[in-house]
């Protein structure tokens, strides 16, 4: 079935197999549903702030995985719409009854970069015969088994698409018996399609959308995502109060890329303290419960971009691994492509999965043990196991023993204290929670101990100081050479502790880690940012010292001449100012190619930024003045 082209301001729906009087329910969005009010441009664009839309998917028994709806709609390729209905479905036989949150991201594929054929109607299909409930299990699970051979069929071909973008996908997967059905059970997913990757914040609303939407239907939606669009603008680094039918959440929203710690909140019960938007709620802890001791390796391949494959027995389980792995070396950013949730269907299959060596970076969560086979060469294959939870009814109790396949050897030091105090803590409920908390503040630290050198020698790159003598231009970084960095490194180790126990000195290991992460993109994008916020430092340095100069004592000891060009300056950094403060900006959201025609109101700077900019023109402003007042009346009079 294909997506009814619609006006982008109404209601989709999607035409999928036909479907019985039983499947005309409030669970169903039929074409005899009542349909959402359309959303004007503006309610739109803040909407898109927030999140794209809300796809309803459903199985059927003869094309899989299909997505029945979207609201408000969204103009996507057929390879989205693949991907996202693939996306949302658990590739394993998880459970008989039960729900599941779990998140996963997919490359964008624009409409006029796909291959297939546009979205159209689908045709009516003649009436079939109900199957039994067994007959309907047995066509459930065999598609779900696919063979190796039939599984590659299916796959695309090629990569469709070299977007950078992406689309997040935060799901709510609900399976129950229901006779009354010809598949014999109810198997739905709801899914919050999003460009912001909060999956902290985002795991938490689909878990109270989801059971309502089921229960109540479309109206829900529509309460929900009016809810949406009066919440407060995501401005980085801000702690916002959002409603979800009727709940408040609070939600701490990330810095940039710096980690999100919790540092600075006040003390109090996990159901009191701000959602942390960035960060898996599921505890880092519970999440490798038997392979924490691999910690340090994981670490260290995430740092240098190793390609790495994770198996685990459910979506919830793989989503959660790879976004704490992202999680892990923050500040550092993951240049590679991450995947929480994998399968064989998505179009990328073949770039990541049949080439004779794994892209570098790429991090991919999958469930399906296929994988295993197909990446058997991969440098790092790591197969998650029960955790400390119970099974849950209806799972396959044969679920591997966790381990880690590595070529690499750690190198650096492992806290064994912190380690053994770990393994006592992560069976206690009382102490999940701390010892959670404990784990992620001591990889956060981890991995600024690991930058120390590089931030020391960034700063024997940029020029020390400003006053109001500087020239009018900023002298420019010095560039960064990986072989002058390696040998300041010698004399300046940092507090990094590298392996104790091994073969090679510390000054090796040091060598060699530092190395591989010079190589990798991780470094080149890092790099690219910290000298981009290098120059933004500079900027401001220079704008504070023309500020807070004493220019009286500057106009009456100096030359008409230094005079004037300190006026200069002044002069064009107030008017540098005042361009900044009229400037359309593009508000927060997505890219151009999701975005409403018409934008929320306002700039798209942040309340701080216009604050810190407005103080910046004031205090400009005044040194104006004052340094007129040091000049004679007739070198004043031809000034601008």
């Amino acid at each position: 079935s294909d997506l009814v082209p619609s006006d982008r301001r109404g209601a989709t729906i999607m035409s999928s197999a036909p479907r019985d009087e039983a499947d005309m329910t409030q669970l169903t969005l039929s074409e005899d549903s009542v349909q959402p009010e359309p959303l004007s441009d503006e309610a739109l664009g803040a909407l898109q702030r927030w999140m794209l839309s809300i796809a309803c998917v459903h199985f059927d028994l003869e094309l899989g995985p299909d997505v029945e709806c979207m609201y408000p709609p969204l103009g996507i390729s057929k390879e989205e719409k693949d991907n996202i209905a693939f996306s949302s479905f658990p590739d394993t036989h998880v459970f008989s009854d039960g729900d599941l949150v779990f998140s996963w991201r997919v490359r964008e594929v624009p409409l006029d970069a796909s291959n297939a054929s546009p979205p159209a109607p689908s045709k009516p299909a003649p009436p079939r015969r109900s199957p039994s409930v067994r007959e309907s299990m047995t066509r459930s699970v065999s598609w779900l088994r696919r063979s190796r051979n039939e599984a590659v069929a299916d796959a695309s071909p090629r990569l469709h698409s070299r977007s950078t973008s992406y689309l997040y996908g935060y799901t709510y997967f609900l399976q129950r018996r229901d006779t009354s059905r010809r598949r014999g059970y109810f198997q739905k997913s709801l899914v919050i399609l999003s460009h912001l990757p909060y999956v902290g914040l985002f795991h938490q609303v689909i878990a109270r959308l989801g059971p309502a939407f089921f229960e109540h239907g479309m109206v829900v939606l529509e309460s929900f995502v009016h809810d949406v669009i009066r919440w407060p603008s995501p401005e980085p680094g801000l702690t916002l109060s959002v409603s979800v039918l009727g709940t408040l959440l609070h939600a701490s929203l990330p810095h940039g890329l710096e980690a999100q710690n919790g540092d600075g909140m006040q003390s109090g019960t996990s159901a009191s303290l701000p959602i942390l938007a960035s960060v898996s709620s599921t505890p880092l802890i519970q999440v490798f419960y038997e392979l924490l001791p691999d910690l340090w390796r994981l670490w260290e391949c995430m740092l240098t971009a190793e390609p790495i494959l994770i198996v685990g027995r459910d979506p919830r389980t793989t989503s959660d691994a790879v976004w704490h792995l992202v999680d892990l070396i923050r500040p550092i950013p993951v240049a590679g492509d991450f995947r929480p949730f994998f399968h064989i269907h998505d179009y990328d299959f073949r770039a990541f999965v049949t080439r004779a060596t794994p892209p570098t970076g790429v991090v991919l969560g999958t469930t399906n043990p296929f994988f295993l086979q197909t990446c058997a060469t991969w440098p790092h294959i790591v197969q998650l196991g029960r955790g400390n939870k119970p099974a849950h009814q209806g799972v396959s109790r044969d679920v591997p023993t966790a381990r880690i396949v590595s070529s690499s050897k750690r190198r650096v030091n492992k806290d064994t204290a912190l380690l053994k105090q770990l393994l006592q803590w992560r069976d206690s409920p009382s102490q999940l929670e701390h010892a959670n908390a404990v784990l992620r503040r001591y990889f956060s630290d981890l991995t600024e101990r690991f930058l120390a050198p590089l931030h020391q020698h960034m700063a024997t790159l940029i020029p020390a100081s400003f006053d109001l003598s500087s020239p009018a231009e900023v002298p420019p970084i010095k560039s960064f050479h990986r072989e002058t960095f390696l040998q300041w490194l010698k004399s300046h180790p940092g507090p990094l502790r590298m392996r104790q126990r091994s073969l090679s000195p510390a000054s090796v290991l040091r060598h060699s880690l530092y190395s591989d992460f010079l190589q990798s993109p991780n470094f080149a994008v890092w790099l690219q940012g910290r000298v981009e916020a290098a120059q933004y430092e500079q900027r401001q340095r220079r704008i504070a010292a023309l500020a807070m100069g004493d220019v009286v004592t500057f106009g009456r000891t100096r030359s008409d001449v230094e005079s004037i060009d300190l006026y200069l300056r002044l002069r064009e950094e107030l008017r540098a100012l005042e361009t900044a403060l009229q400037a359309p900006r593009t508000a927060p959201g997505p890219s151009a190619r999701w975005r409403a025609s018409m934008e929320p109101s306002g700039t798209g700077m942040s309340l701080i930024e216009s604050r810190a900019m407005i103080a910046q023109r004031t205090r400009l402003a005044a040194q104006v003045e004052r340094l007129l007042q040091t000049m004679p009346p007739d070198l004043r009079v031809g000034l601008p």
